[in-house]
């Protein structure tokens, strides 16, 4: 290139060399900025366009003049001050009067980060370099590094302000605390001011920003994700505990606290009052996690990398800018992240970012964290999510399906299912899975999904017990039967009595539901046990006590104080089956086993007291159980040995109606032969049944007192009389 050349002229993109499917988006940024990046090039170019344009180290001869000390040629000056001009028309017609997406975003852009004329042609430059192989190979060729990928600084400056006439101002803005570099828009100043050689380029995910939108600029990054207003569907409000927390976080926001710390129980919970909360406020939600922060050193002890993530949290920061969103930082509470993040660098980084913050902690209340030293440090207010009770578990389960789906399984099955301590979320994801399926006869299966996302640990030291009896099978005196009444009463409005009405404020513990059915073996009390708990929708565990004591000392404590812990946490109803081996009465001391034996006892009584669950003893012993359990048992069923009526029911009741029989069975006459209990009476019923498949023949009266004599000859009894010698 000679002096008497012209400008670089831009004359169009060539298709094979532009972005792979660049889209519209991609044309009309294109067709915006590179003439802008044109105008700045031609200036610059007007003053150092070299000698031989096919070796950019030759100097021209008017470059050279000046390195002597001579002034530039007035006719030099003059047309570089012409191009001023052009650059100017440039910078108009770059600010489109009309409305659209990337109009839109520019604007947004340069009115928050870029207000002056410097800023906007340093950004126009970067622009173009990104968009136009053309405009990135004469800036190659005119700086005369032909393999760089990004603008030498040095370089930049002499394009920005090629007469040196805003020296102090083009120094200031290509520095590391200019917003464009604090704000990672421009990436390649580093923090001590770029005193060597660096190159500078366009932040990518503002460049997908610009041209497609938020989603776009968060697609390469797995720890950042966009969720715009209009995801959260306005139904969700509606559900009782999201509209609490919800309200909440209106609040906070409307008494100017723009940073805010959700208390909840599960990460998930989190998300959803937050996504709802935007929602509600009409803006986006750029969400982090802290689980995308690198790891340093590598291995199981790498630490994550603090200023990796005060990076990510930087640039998700400006999202939320951009787009007058929030910031929602999430996953910090994680123990992987509590154990190794460094926090000083995230910390700087959350103190730098303005706009709105809201920080996820689904920590236990009283466990130090991260969260806690960040709310401290940068004063989060924090706001305690709403765990839903049981009544409303049973609202949101009906607000998540539609009424057929709700009418296919039942207001039984819904209150079942709202037994399990379920968060919002897990209820949501649970309603979710199952919608297109859910009917009655799939009640078990979603209640599985249920225990599957509460993931308590009850299964180390219990077994669960499966209930099929049905209440029309239960034969039991009346008297009885009415306290089983009044203790499915008590678990069913129990949150009313306790929580609505004072109660629990006033008495700080024995809160919990518990129950002992003592009676002779056989009576119904394991059974009664599992029906109860099926009513009130609860699973019931039968706790293996060889699991739970421990010849060691302090162990079995340790072991149930983990069971009870685990059962809160699971809402599941606990069997102690043959409870008087374990809540049996103190003795005096006499030796150390008798000293941590009535340890073991009294720690059993505190965590009987604090447990707010459903618990039931059975034992044929009621007397060896020690009267302190006694005093804090709410009710204490006696169950006694069935009477003539009572078991001549039954006797009819456990022959199911697919058994061949010989007509008319003289349940009467058994009931008077036999005064066996009611797991007696299965037993014997079972036993005739096998023998009448070994002789093939229906269900007679002859076999069922050959089977009545054989159980009882194995309970140690003397039976004089049969059924058959009373007819």
């Amino acid at each position: 290139m000679t002096e008497t050349a012209q400008p670089i002229v831009y004359s169009g993109e060539n298709p094979q060399m532009a972005p792979s499917n660049p889209g519209l988006a991609t044309s009309q940024a294109a067709a915006l900025f590179v003439p802008w990046a044109r105008a700045l090039l031609a200036r610059h170019a007007a003053l150092f366009e070299p000698a031989d344009s096919g070796n950019p180290s030759v100097l021209s001869g008017e470059l050279q003049r000046w390195v002597h000390g001579e002034p530039w040629s007035p006719d030099r000056v003059a047309r570089v001050q012409a191009l001023d001009i052009e650059l100017q028309m440039a910078r108009q017609a770059s600010l489109p009067a009309a409305s659209g997406p990337l109009a839109r975003r520019w604007l947004k852009l340069v009115s928050l980060l870029a207000t002056d004329d410097l800023s906007k042609d340093l950004l126009a430059l970067l622009l173009a370099n990104a968009l136009s192989p053309r405009v990135a190979s004469a800036l190659r060729l005119l700086s005369g590094w032909g393999d760089a990928q990004g603008v030498e600084r040095i370089f930049t400056q002499s394009v920005l302000d090629p007469l040196e006439t805003q020296v102090e101002t083009t120094a200031s803005l290509l520095r590391a605390s200019h917003p464009l570099f604090a704000r990672r828009v421009v990436l390649g100043l580093d923090d001590n001011g770029g005193q060597h050689l660096q190159f500078l380029e366009l932040q990518p995910a503002v460049l997908l920003w610009l041209l497609e939108g938020p989603e776009a600029a968060c697609a390469d990054h797995a720890w950042l994700n966009w969720h715009a207003a209009k995801q959260t569907p306005a139904s969700t409000w509606s559900w009782p505990s999201v509209a609490l927390d919800v309200e909440q976080v209106l609040q906070a926001g409307a008494q100017g606290e723009a940073r805010i710390r959700l208390h909840t129980a599960l990460p998930e919970d989190a998300e959803m009052i937050a996504q709802a909360a935007s929602t509600a406020l009409g803006v986006g939600l750029a969400m982090v996690r802290a689980q995308g922060a690198t790891r340093r050193g590598g291995g199981e002890g790498a630490s994550l990398d603090g200023s990796a993530f005060a990076d990510m949290l930087r640039l998700a920061g400006l999202l939320a800018v951009l787009e007058d969103g929030v910031l929602y930082l999430g996953g910090i509470a994680a123990e992987e992240v509590n154990r190794s993040l460094d926090l000083q660098p995230v910390l700087a980084a959350l103190r730098s970012l303005p706009g709105r913050l809201w920080v996820e902690d689904a920590a236990p209340v009283d466990t130090p964290s991260l969260v806690s030293q960040i709310s401290k440090e940068l004063q989060l207010f924090s706001v305690q999510m709403t765990f839903p009770d049981r009544p409303m578990r049973l609202q949101i389960w009906q607000a998540a399906w539609p009424a057929t789906t709700q009418a296919a399984l039942g207001l039984s099955n819904l209150s079942r299912l709202s037994g399990f301590p379920l968060t919002t979320s897990q209820i949501a994801q649970t309603a979710s899975e199952h919608e297109g399926s859910a009917r009655a006869g799939d009640i078990e299966r979603i209640a599985e999904s249920c225990r599957t996302r509460i993931g308590h640990r009850v299964g180390d030291v219990a077994e669960r017990v499966s209930s099929r009896a049905q209440w029309g099978d239960v034969v039991l005196p009346q008297p009885l039967m009415a306290t089983v009444h009044e203790i499915i009463a008590f678990s069913r409005h129990g949150e009313q009595v306790l929580h609505q009405w004072g109660f629990a404020a006033r008495y700080h513990y024995g809160l919990g539901l518990t129950s002992l059915f003592s009676g002779p073996p056989g009576t119904g009390k394991t059974m009664l046990a599992g029906m109860i708990s099926r009513e009130l929708g609860l699973d019931l565990f039968r706790v293996d006590l060889s699991r739970v004591m421990s010849k060691y000392i302090g162990e079995t404590e340790q072991r149930l104080g983990r069971l009870f812990e685990q059962g809160q946490r699971g809402g599941v109803a606990l069997l102690f089956d043959e409870a008087d081996s374990l809540f049996a009465r103190r003795t005096e001391v006499r030796s150390s086993v008798d000293r941590y034996a009535n340890l073991e006892v009294n720690f059993l009584l505190q965590k009987m007291e604090e447990y707010s669950g459903v618990v039931f003893l059975t034992t044929n012993f009621a007397d060896s159980i020690d009267e302190a359990f006694k005093r804090r048992i709410r009710f204490h069923v006696q169950f006694p040995m069935p009477g003539m009526d009572e078991r001549e029911k039954l006797w009819e009741s456990m022959v199911p109606p697919e058994m061949p029989c010989e007509d008319d069975l003289p349940f009467d006459l058994l009931a008077q032969a036999y005064e066996f209990s009611g797991g007696e009476i299965k037993n014997t019923v079972l036993r005739a049944a096998f023998y009448a498949a070994v002789e093939d023949s229906p269900l007679t009266l002859e076999l069922l007192d050959k089977a009545a004599q054989a159980e009882a000859q194995e309970r140690g009894r003397l039976v004089l009389r049969t059924a058959a010698s009373l007819l």
